[in-house]
């Protein structure tokens, strides 16, 4: 296996991680459990899966740049 293979499997590990720690971080900061915050404002769960989204898309910009994966690369003619 390529060691950029290494490293993108690397960042979508880290960045689902990321996402649910932050998640579970919020819900924790807030005092809350997962019940109260299983809303059903767009569909039943939404909130958890936007906070896991959010966190998860910052995590996956950064370790993009850091870990050189060129997922986001621009091109420059």
């Amino acid at each position: 296996m390529k060691f950029l293979t290494v490293r993108r499997i690397a960042l979508w590990v880290a960045s689902v991680g990321t996402g649910v720690a932050g998640t579970l971080g919020t819900i924790a900061l807030f005092r809350s459990s997962l019940d109260r915050f299983w809303t059903q404002f767009l569909f039943k769960g939404d909130l958890p899966l936007l906070l896991l989204l959010g966190f998860g898309s910052l995590a996956f910009v950064w370790g993009d740049w850091i870990l050189q994966t060129q997922y986001l690369r621009t091109t420059t003619k």
